[in-house]
């Protein structure tokens, strides 16, 4: 077990990780499941992949197949607005 706990600590440390994560800022994504910042909910799909969103602002709520654009990334959600 302990290899793969190396593994997957080298992984998730190295700067290629760090440059895949911020390349998708400035990106477009497309809800996949409703945004609710209050429910703390809500998922996107951008450049293919699935990702936890929130909308950048408290009272924010987004419906399946909105279009939004990626502004941030917060741990491991990404910070979305229109």
């Amino acid at each position: 077990m302990g290899i793969f706990k190396d593994l997957i600590k080298k992984l998730h440390n190295s700067p290629s990780q760090d440059v895949s994560l911020e390349s998708v800022i400035g990106e477009r994504c497309v809800v996949t499941e409703r945004i609710d910042n209050f429910a703390g909910c809500g998922q996107v799909k951008v450049n293919g992949q699935g990702w936890s969103a929130r909308g950048a602002y408290d009272d924010d709520t987004f419906e399946v197949g909105e279009s939004l654009m990626v502004v941030a990334i917060e741990g491991v959600k990404l910070i979305c607005k229109r």
